[in-house]
């Protein structure tokens, strides 16, 4: 059996890693010319955590990374709340990881032999029949496999073929993400910080190698400009005032190593595919960053479909069987995701008290079994 994976993210290389380890052959078509270090940092909770055990990659990644706890500070610093990393691996037995994620991205792809990857390939359609599928591309090449997996992204071409949905929906923020190369004396070893505004959030963590990474979010206009380019006196300004660990680390980094983006996410769809074809990661479930949970769920829907086509069933009944098993879980996390985005815009000044009030007298026990939907549950076992 083949398998013709479109976009070459953390969920296409995690696709194809899954699907040979169930011995199906997988070629990974990326439309970008060249594997470049791009991105900044990428949470790994649990159960990412323990998806990459099944496929082999727990020690790869994790010697890549840093394990990490959560702090919660107002934006001036007054602290709220902390889950060390202990507590969370004694909670859910696996670390919470921070990796930068051209790392994560170089694990995978070093896991897939020699020529499983093929750049500048630009989907531009698809055919299939009850024989096989077969991907055009927009050099005129062809190419015939047994199933077709669109990984390709936000704007994926694999979904407008299949669904022909409407555009992402615009989230109604804005973040900048940053790593800073020199982090000596940044961040504490083993603990992320996350400060809450009004409408603004401030991310910052070891991603391990003395690197630190960190996001900010506020709520702006969708922009008009499709630059990735971050200015550095823009995030400086936005930001001023808040507590000092923050500016510190935009100012130790380069501006060449800022990127910005609006967030966007889609209404959870009721069917990924039809017939050979289907979608995985963010092509078809993308979610708003607020639960860290964007690459974990990826990485989890690639073993759910290499375990759905280790059946004997025909290819399009597996894949089925591997949305069913999938759809209702990535919904749940992209509605409570977006609920948590919700409460990070909250701009009046009264329920931004309340929502910091609430969170720093919430017990931790309750605050750990609200993860455990989320970071509790394992992929192909039980939860």
């Amino acid at each position: 059996m083949k398998a013709i994976v479109i976009g070459g993210g953390i969920g296409g290389l995690a696709a194809a890693v899954a699907l040979r380890r169930m011995g199906i052959e997988a070629e990974v078509f990326e439309r970008a010319p060249r594997i470049e270090e791009v991105g900044a940092g990428v949470g790994l909770w649990g159960n990412a955590m323990r998806a990459l055990r099944k496929l082999d990659l727990y020690d790869a990644v994790r010697e890549q990374g840093a394990e990490i706890g959560g702090e919660a500070r107002t934006w001036r610093g007054r602290k709220l709340f902390s889950l060390s990393a202990e507590e969370l691996r004694r909670r859910f037995g696996e670390s919470n990881l921070a990796i930068h994620r051209a790392k994560l991205q170089a694990a995978l792809f070093s896991a897939l032999p020699a020529g499983t990857v093929r750049l500048d390939s630009t989907l531009a359609g698809f055919t299939q029949n009850d024989r096989g599928v077969t991907a055009r591309f927009a050099d005129g090449r062809e190419v015939q496999g047994d199933l077709l997996v669109g990984c390709d992204g936000l704007h994926s071409v694999t979904r407008k073929r299949l669904l022909g949905d409407e555009p992402p929906r615009y989230a109604g923020l804005t973040a900048w993400r940053g790593v800073v190369d020199d982090a000596d004396g940044l961040v504490s070893e083993g603990m992320g910080l996350n400060l809450w505004g009004r409408g603004s959030e401030f991310g910052l963590a070891n991603i391990g190698g003395n690197r630190a990474y960190w996001y900010a979010t506020a709520n702006v206009s969708e922009s008009a400009s499709a630059s990735p380019a971050g200015d550095k006196q823009e995030v400086l300004e936005r930001f001023q005032g808040c507590y000092e660990p923050a500016r510190q680390a935009i100012e130790a980094t380069r501006e060449t190593n800022i990127l910005r983006s609006d967030i966007y996410d889609r209404e959870p769809a009721r069917r990924w595919g039809s017939g050979r074809v289907t979608l995985l990661g963010d092509a078809a479930h993308p979610m708003t960053p607020h639960l860290g949970q964007g690459a974990c769920q990826a990485i989890e829907d690639a073993v759910a479909l290499a375990d759905a086509l280790r059946s004997r069933e025909p290819t399009a009944d597996a894949l089925r069987a591997y949305e069913r098993r999938r759809i209702g879980r990535t919904t749940s996390i992209v509605r409570r995701s977006r609920r948590m985005g919700w409460m990070m815009q909250v701009e009046n000044p009264v329920l931004c008290a309340l929502r910091d009030n609430l969170a720093a007298t919430m017990p931790s026990r309750l605050r750990l079994r609200l993860l455990d939907p989320v970071v509790g549950y394992e992929v192909c076992g039980r939860n």
